[in-house]
């Protein structure tokens, strides 16, 4: 199942290694394939979308590989692949799959040239015009549910991210295992921007990876 692994991952135009857990990155990678450059085209979810598993889904595209699963963002509830409780119940629910099938790892990336916008303060606003503490209470057991479906996962989780990874978007990757990015990937973490405090774990996980200084 290697080659086609590595070929999924050279489809999805990634060229850099980092590894989460200790922070070090690998020299970079070049892979010769013609669709090396290019993101995934919003096309692929309608060819992958004819496989069994993906039927029940509407925001991600679940293909079952030999030897691994790989889950890509594709939301339709959401824009720029940005995360809300349905999406996560998405993902939480493949990840789940995964985790009891015979799949060796998981490979998690994204359709479209934005790996993810973080949190989909639009959707969780709109909610807050009611019942503002019940609201709350829902979407921090959404996101802290979320959150622990990658801490709990067993099996490794190699992330590639083809552009923007922004919010809980780039709080997460320190909980998979392998983070592979390209030229276009930028990471950015705007809690103070938003009067948010930081999700995903990332007050412990960014300063075990880039030190305390930064």
């Amino acid at each position: 199942g290697t080659p086609t692994f590595m070929e999924a991952l050279a489809a999805n135009g990634t060229a850099n290694i980092q590894t989460s857990v200790t922070g070090v990155t690998a020299s970079k990678r070049r892979f010769i394939d013609d669709r090396r450059d290019q993101p995934f085209d919003k096309r692929l979810r309608f060819s992958v979308r004819q496989t069994e598993s993906a039927y029940r889904y509407r925001d991600i595209v679940v293909r079952k590989q030999d030897g691994f699963t790989h889950i890509l963002l594709s939301t339709k509830s959401s824009e720029n692949n940005s995360l809300n409780p349905e999406v996560m119940k998405e993902v939480q629910s493949a990840l789940n799959t995964a985790a009891a099938d015979d799949s060796k790892l998981v490979l998690f990336s994204a359709v479209g040239s934005i790996f993810c916008c973080g949190l989909d303060f639009i959707y969780f606003i709109r909610r807050l015009t009611d019942d503002r503490k019940k609201e709350s209470t829902k979407m921090a057991e959404a996101i802290r549910n979320f959150v622990n479906t990658f801490i709990q996962f067993k099996k490794p989780i190699i992330v590639a991210v083809n552009g923007p990874a922004i919010g809980l978007g780039a709080s997460i990757l320190p909980l998979c295992d392998v983070v592979w990015a390209n030229e276009k990937a930028w990471f950015q973490t705007p809690y103070t921007t938003f009067g948010q405090s930081p999700d995903g774990c990332s007050s412990l996980t960014f300063p075990r990876i880039m030190g305390l200084a930064s």
